[in-house]
């Protein structure tokens, strides 16, 4: 009897041991790193207890890494933790002087404050009907005639591209920077007359919206009718005259390349100029300045969409003048005599207000190679914001794996991707994840996924991230 109830008791224990989850953390690591296209790459892995804070796994978790647009986390949970979801960026119209017999003795002048909105393409926003919705208030005031200026008063002068960005990213539509009046998304499309024969030069043909004074010259010749568009804009922000570098697939129709707009401020009241002609509204001279003076006359206000929304789209869709937008929020404009953001007062910011003390911050959108933020600090951030803010309000904000904006391609079709919230990031050669999961007990995590200087394709590193935290999921 003694023997058939040990037996009894050696059967239950192997069964037990049958059934013990054969995956752990470290066999998932262990698999993370045996990726091809991981060999020799720079990485690093954080996840952190939601409600505990406690590090759960640490690998390489303090190494010095690119984040890439993983940085906009901070500033649009920062933004919204300083000035709430319904603050509204707004922008302003005045007149000065008087109006008599149809003529205006004065200036029209625009006031903004930073919205990064303005007849946002995201937003869908058509710029031709803001415009006339401009006009038909200026027409109900009387105004057919002009003696003034029309103005753009900025508060101060500011160079919107940090120091450190790649010159091939600051003429294109991705790289603008924020400017104190920012329009359409800050993008320009360039339509380029292509041939469907490989090797064969390009030119311009239009511009949309169209902006007197500029000039973009291509250089661009096709490439087999298969490739991506490798096509560069290559200009300062301030640059009137652009050179367009690389190649496009061949084709029979017009090529559309998203440029950059320069001056944004400038650019729009040349526009705006011509909008007024069209509607026998003359006005001679357009000028910036880089004051705001008081006015008692409103003519015209726009709000932004709320802070909620512009964070949520900034998080989807790694919208970067929208990140540095809220950056110059959030930081107040600091800045040394050459005219950009400061990168002490970004770095005291979040030390001094979140305690994020290994970072080294260049700009607010993740363009700068040198940016350094380590995937413990950002596991430590989310984990810290999902207190302050609530866990409810965090998973709102952040997009949802396989749905949300470009987080659609995380864990797509996965039985899983209702379990992760993640911002992407990715630049050269970088292609990283951070947000939350819930494991399959119930608990939530936060997570940070870097890779740097990995040599092969985004897709293979990603679907290898993929597979990591489907793996954490299952255990956690």
């Amino acid at each position: 009897m003694k023997k058939i109830f040990l037996f009894a008791i050696s059967l239950i224990l192997a069964s037990c041991k049958a059934q013990k989850p054969v995956t752990t953390a470290g066999n998932l690591i262990k698999q993370f790193e045996k990726t091809p296209v991981l060999r020799d790459a720079h990485y690093g892995i954080s996840v952190r207890e939601i409600k505990t804070g406690k590090e759960i796994i640490s690998q390489n978790s303090l190494a010095n890494l690119a984040p890439a647009s993983n940085l906009k986390l901070l500033y649009t949970l920062a933004a919204y933790d300083k000035f709430g979801k319904d603050f509204h960026f707004k922008t302003k119209l005045f007149y000065s002087g008087k109006i008599n017999d149809g003529t205006l003795y004065g200036d029209l002048i625009f006031q903004p404050d930073g919205d990064p909105t303005f007849a946002a393409l995201r937003f869908n926003e058509d710029l031709d009907s803001l415009l006339q919705s401009i006009v038909k208030v200026i027409k109900s005031k009387g105004i057919r005639q002009i003696k003034g200026k029309l103005k753009m008063e900025l508060s101060s002068w500011r160079y919107p591209a940090p120091g450190s960005w790649p010159i091939e990213d600051v003429g294109n539509y991705y790289g603008t920077g924020a400017w104190e009046f920012n329009f359409r998304d800050n993008r320009l499309d360039v339509f380029l007359q292509r041939s469907n024969i490989e090797g064969k030069s390009t030119k311009v043909l239009n511009t949309y919206p169209k902006i007197k004074g500029l000039k973009y010259i291509s250089k661009v010749t096709t490439a087999a009718s298969n490739t991506d568009d490798e096509s560069y804009v290559f200009a300062a922000p301030f640059d009137n005259v652009r050179y367009i570098l690389g190649t496009i697939p061949a084709g029979n129709k017009p090529f559309r390349v998203k440029a950059g707009i320069p001056n944004p401020p400038l650019s729009f009241l040349k526009i705006f100029k011509d909008k007024l002609k069209k509607n026998n509204i003359e006005v001679e001279q357009i000028e910036v300045t880089y004051h705001q003076n008081g006015y008692k006359n409103l003519l015209w206000q726009k709000l932004s969409p709320s802070l909620l929304e512009i964070v949520k789209k900034t998080n989807d869709y790694s919208m970067n003048h929208y990140s540095e937008a809220l950056g110059w929020l959030l930081i107040n404009g600091h800045r040394p005599a050459n005219g950009y953001m400061s990168k002490d007062s970004i770095n005291a910011f979040f030390k001094q207000n979140y305690h994020l003390m290994h970072i080294d911050l260049e700009d607010a959108s993740g363009l700068a190679p040198d940016n350094i933020l380590p995937p413990s600090d950002l596991t430590f951030y989310l984990q810290e914001m999902s207190h302050k803010l609530g866990l409810e309000t965090l998973l709102d904000i952040l997009p949802h794996g396989g749905e949300d904006g470009y987080a659609k391609y995380f864990l797509r079709n996965s039985k899983l991707q209702n379990r992760v919230w993640v911002k992407s990031g990715s630049v050269s050669k970088v292609r990283n994840y951070s947000g939350i999961f819930k494991g399959k007990s119930g608990k939530y995590y936060s997570f940070s996924v870097m890779t740097n200087f990995f040599i092969g394709k985004h897709k293979d590193v990603r679907k290898a991230i993929e597979k990591l935290i489907e793996g954490l999921i299952a255990i956690g």
